[in-house]
């Protein structure tokens, strides 16, 4: 009978352990072990098709500009609370066409 028990005993550990590393690793049991912000990424493209909706830098609120140039500065850059109404679509400056992503983890 006792050897039962350590068998059930030993089951019951590996199945809790199971599930508290399934918990951890899909950021359920510890929120923040693999959540991190949203980030802006903008990247020049050569080929927008004809019906791409371009959207020109100057109609960009201040708020806007100054995410856009960070991310354009560095490969990636988080709003930090910042407004972006573009989405993932284009954006035109000084004569060149960006790819704008909002980068999610």
């Amino acid at each position: 009978m006792s050897r039962r028990i350590g068998l059930f005993a030993i089951v019951a550990l590996l199945l809790v352990l199971s599930v508290a590393a399934f918990l951890f690793a899909t950021g359920t049991l510890v929120p923040w072990s693999n959540s991190c912000n949203q980030s802006l990424e903008v990247r020049p493209v050569d080929n927008v098709s004809e019906d791409a909706e371009v959207v020109q830098y100057d109609s960009l609120s201040p708020e806007e500009r100054a995410l856009f140039d960070d991310a354009l500065s560095e490969s990636a850059v988080g709003f930090d609370g910042r407004p972006w109404s573009v989405g993932t679509g284009y954006v035109e400056k000084d004569n060149t066409t960006y790819s704008t992503g909002v980068l999610v983890c």
